[in-house]
């Protein structure tokens, strides 16, 4: 096959703590490297994407767009949540990239390598040009976690984490990127009625002023699952700025 370039989305894919794992249990462990290709294949091939390779315990797949590149991410952490046997570390990046018969090559492929490298267990963890490609998408929601150098990477990489449904929360990580002045997330209302059936009421207030305020032009507006999963939890209102990067925070109740 002839040598092609082409924008592509590249998404790595690694078993967390395979090390350990391996050491602990080389029998068991090697059947979840089987379980993993088999969750992995299906939804690769669903979402249009290309099987490249297996490295070890990871994956790596490349797709068309970096949409479709997230929402096999989702689906495959979702997939593995569900199992309850064992973690995944996710990094996507999109850029041009170089196919050769059925591998492919290019910086963008070493930049994805090391965004994998780079998630914390149970994480997808994204590029600035994948947040760009998904950030117009209302099913898919990421929140800032880093900038950070990555190896062999000559400029500062910004990560982003895309959330997902019983996904963790990647922890807060020392960072050299400032959130922007104008810049803010609205906190789920409190339900402060004795009726708990009115907690779709205070939701409801809470994504209309979201909604409203993302029509406010250059203020950047967090979106409903990044600011939603803060629900119920007590900390610190520094914290969960420090852990959205934005320079305002708004809080309420309905009752």
């Amino acid at each position: 096959m002839p040598d092609t370039h082409q924008l592509a989305a590249i998404m790595f894919t690694d078993i967390a703590g395979f090390t350990a794992l391996m050491g602990k249990d080389e029998p068991r462990t090697m059947e979840l490297i089987d379980k993993n290709r088999r969750i992995h294949k299906p939804i690769v091939n669903s979402y249009n994407g290309r099987w490249i390779k297996e490295l070890g315990d990871g994956v790596m797949a490349s797709f068309n767009t970096a949409s479709d590149a997230v929402r096999a991410a989702i689906k495959i952490m979702e997939a593995c949540h569900a199992a309850d046997e064992y973690q995944l570390c996710i990094g996507i990046h999109s850029a041009e990239v170089m196919f050769v018969g059925d591998d492919v090559f290019g910086d963008g492929v070493n930049i994805a390598a090391r965004v994998q490298g780079a998630a914390q267990a149970g994480c997808i963890y994204v590029t600035e040009a994948v947040r760009e490609s998904i950030s117009n998408k209302p099913d898919i929601q990421s929140r800032y976690v880093q900038t950070t150098q990555l190896k062999n990477v000559k400029e500062p990489i910004k990560l982003y984490q895309v959330l997902y449904e019983g996904g963790e929360i990647a922890r807060a990580e020392e960072t050299t990127d400032q959130p922007e002045e104008k810049s803010i997330a609205v906190l789920p209302f409190v339900n402060m009625s004795s009726d708990p059936e009115q907690e779709y009421f205070s939701d409801g207030i809470s994504e209309e002023i979201i909604n409203l305020l993302a029509q406010v032009p250059d203020l950047k507006v967090i979106g409903r699952t990044s600011s939603f999963a803060f629900k119920g939890k007590n900390m610190d209102l520094k914290v969960i700025g420090e852990q959205l990067n934005v320079n305002h925070l708004l809080e309420g109740s309905v009752r």
